[in-house]
This record gives structure tokens, sequence and C-alpha cells, in this order.
């Protein structure tokens, strides 16, 4: 009796297989089962090193200057269009009308660093080009969270922003637009103008940078009439 039972599920299987090739190939596809859908993206994860274990590192002597500890944030699973989440940061001069701002995008650190943002005397940096005239200069470094200076590409542009004193802007001719933003190139040793946008009402100027660096605001004088 059993060995009745087992030729029956062999003829049954055999049958089965038979019908199968006899179908034609889109009836095959159509009884196929869906393939495995692909991973959906991901994204990266950045490390948030905890405060009590960041060496910190010393704030400079200027005044207005500071020295803080940035954290970076997920940007999230999928990509992400502007506005990100972002972490502002702005320097410590007494005066509002003196400081810098710098946004750091979700996603522009990969892990935790400290900052520090020191003014410098105009007479201290390097002199701009013929025909221009630094008004002001800062450095802006960045150290791992054991203080050893590190010099990182931001992954997405940092957002830099100031406001023009009266002076800067009278040194432009009265023009906000003829003020910019540069970073000073080492290996090159001048002055890199960056790309530099103005508030409708002139009272801001904003630019991407991309490294820290040694950065400064210059006016281009308006052309004798």
């Amino acid at each position: 009796m059993r060995r009745h039972a087992i030729l029956l599920l062999l003829a049954v299987v055999a049958l089965a297989v038979t019908l199968w090739a006899a179908l034609p190939p889109r009836a095959q596809a159509q009884l196929s089962p869906w393939p495995t859908p692909p991973p959906g993206p991901v994204g990266v994860i950045p490390e948030v090193v905890p405060a009590n274990e960041v060496t910190p590192v010393p704030v400079p002597s200027a005044p207005g200057s500071i020295a803080l500890q940035v954290d970076p944030i997920f940007a999230g699973p999928v990509p992400r269009f502007p506005p990100r989440p972002s972490i502002p940061v702005e320097t410590g001069e007494s005066d509002p009308q003196d400081r810098v701002t710098l946004e750091f995008d979700a996603g522009a650190l990969l892990r935790t660093a400290q900052l520090t943002y020191q003014p410098l005397p105009v007479g201290l940096a390097p002199a701009p080009p013929t025909g221009r005239r630094l008004l002001r200069a800062f450095q802006l470094s960045l150290y791992d969270p054991k203080g050893a200076p590190i010099t990182p590409t931001f992954k997405f542009p940092v957002r830099m922003s100031l406001h023009p004193r009266p002076q800067d802007v009278a040194a432009a001719g009265n023009n906000p637009a003829r003020l910019l933003l540069a970073r000073y190139d080492d290996q090159a040793q001048h002055w890199q103008p960056l790309v530099t946008t103005s508030s409708h009402a002139g009272d801001t100027i904003m630019a991407r940078i991309l490294q820290p660096g040694l950065y400064a605001l210059i006016a281009i004088p308006a052309p004798l009439q």
C-alpha cells in the first residue's frame, strides 16, 4: 500500500513538470515569483561623540573669539532637497553687528568636531590684491574630539554670513554688492574670492564655504568718476 502511494506521488510530480514545460514562456514568466526589490537608500548616520569624551580646545585670546563643540545631525535615510535641518553657530563679539554666523546643514559633518573662531587685526592678515581693501579678517579652525587640528571638506557647504558695518559699505562706494568674502589660499598665497550674495536691503552678505581657513571681508572701491 505504501509503495502504491509513493508511485502515485511520483506520477503527480511528473505530470506537474510535464504541464509546466508545456506552458508558453510568457505564462511561465507570469507564474514566476516577484523578484526581491533592491534595498532602499540609507543615509550615513553621523558619529556623535559624548561631551565627556571630548578634550576641549582653548578659546583664542582675541575678543569675540569662540571655541565650541559642533555635533553633526542626521540628514535622514533618503536624499533631501534644501532646506535641510541645520545647526547655527554665532561668534562672540559684544556688538551683534560684528558677529559672524555659520550654519552647518545636516550631513555637512560626519563626526563631532570642535570649532574655533578668532578675529584678526587687518594689519596682520595678508594684503589683498591691488585695488581691493581688506576690511575684516578672521580664522576658522576645526579640531577632532581629542583636540588635534583637522581640515575636512564639508559634505554640504556651510553658509557663512555677516552684517557689513556702515564703514564697510562706505569703503565699497556705498554699494553692498561691491563687498565680497574671500578665503586665503596658503599654497598660491593669494585671496580666493567666494561667490558672495547680498540681501535686498544690503544688511547681510553670505557665502558658502567648504573648508575651515582664513577668511576676510574685502571691498572693491567704486571706480573714479
